[in-house]
């Protein structure tokens, strides 16, 4: 069992030349659960979905692709908007959340799944979910609560618009890092971070205080994993023609938990045996199903026909 637990929401995608928006389900932490789903892991959602119709359209499409719902809070709040202008490839988001579904889930919400988080497999978490408030708060709270007691990914997925006060933010993402046992992170979302610092300082840093895992995604370049007190293996992209990169890294994330849990490396004690060739693998399976996600528009990941397939 692998729960994703944040944000799900709409991305209304236009790409250059098209005067309207079409609908996409998305959010990064929802896209993941779908990966999943749709690779065939025991893939459950975990947040706050809208009674709206955008809500019933997120549903229809857990429900399609294979994702449990048993974490799920309904609330007649909306669903959050995001507006992705497509050129070249890459989306510029514009939200709409104020008072959303997701931005207002509170701590008493998800206190009925604490125990069972504590028994799942894996855990995903981050994106905007520990970027906006009152969410963020109420996030960081649960994760606190199920550290040591099963697997947690944390992927940074950064959305400069959601941090209002990026000092908070950083000392958030700092008190997590001691807190999980996988950090994801892409160049980008390090440098808002970080600037300048040398990242093999940084993440030396991640792994002394608990973190067995740090996979660093370089866009068309590839990605790359540190571990064991600064192995490092890395793995080429994919070559493809690239339609949109909306979903890439949440399509890798699903990729990378999904192999993890196939060679049986899918837990706190496994990861401690992990070696460079086990990673490799873990690393090229996760760009694989990448770069099958951004072949097509919007986050539509592949199902595991797909990949075995290509």
């Amino acid at each position: 069992m692998i729960i994703c637990a944040g944000e799900s929401l709409i991305d209304m995608v236009s790409f250059v030349g098209e005067t309207e928006y079409t609908p996409h389900v998305g959010g990064s932490i929802l896209n993941t659960s779908i990966t999943l789903g749709r690779l065939g892991a025991e893939s459950f959602y975990c947040g706050a979905i809208s009674n709206d119709s955008y809500g019933e359209l997120i549903e229809e499409r857990l429900k399609h692709s294979k994702v449990k719902k048993d974490f799920i809070v309904k609330t007649n709040r909306p669903t959050t908007l995001a507006y992705a202008d497509v050129v070249d490839g890459i989306a510029q988001y514009t939200f709409v959340d104020e008072h959303s579904a997701g931005r207002m889930l509170d701590k008493q919400s998800l206190k009925p799944f604490i125990e069972s988080l504590k028994k799942t497999k894996a855990l995903l978490v981050g994106g905007i979910s520990l970027q906006a408030e009152p969410c963020g708060t109420s996030w960081q709270w649960l994760i606190e609560k199920v550290s040591g007691n099963c697997l947690i990914y944390f992927d940074a997925n950064i959305r400069p618009d959601f941090i209002e006060d990026k000092a908070k933010y950083i000392e958030r993402f700092n008190q997590l890092t001691s807190k999980v046992d996988i950090i994801k992170i892409s160049e980008e979302d390090y440098q808002y971070l970080y600037g300048m610092q040398d990242f093999k300082e940084v993440s030396n840093e991640w792994l002394k205080k608990g973190v067995k895992l740090v996979i660093l995604t370089l866009g068309s370049k590839g990605s790359k994993a540190i571990f064991d007190n600064g192995k490092e293996v890395f793995v080429k992209a994919n070559k493809v023609s690239v339609v949109d990169t909306i979903s890439a890294g949440d399509s890798f994330n699903g990729g990378f938990l999904f192999s993890l849990d196939t060679q049986g490396l899918l837990s706190r004690e496994k990861l401690d045996t992990m070696n460079k060739l086990m990673l490799q693998r873990t690393l090229t399976f996760a760009n694989q199903v990448a770069s099958f996600t951004v072949t097509k528009k919007g986050a539509n990941p592949p199902w595991i026909y797909e990949i075995l397939d290509s």
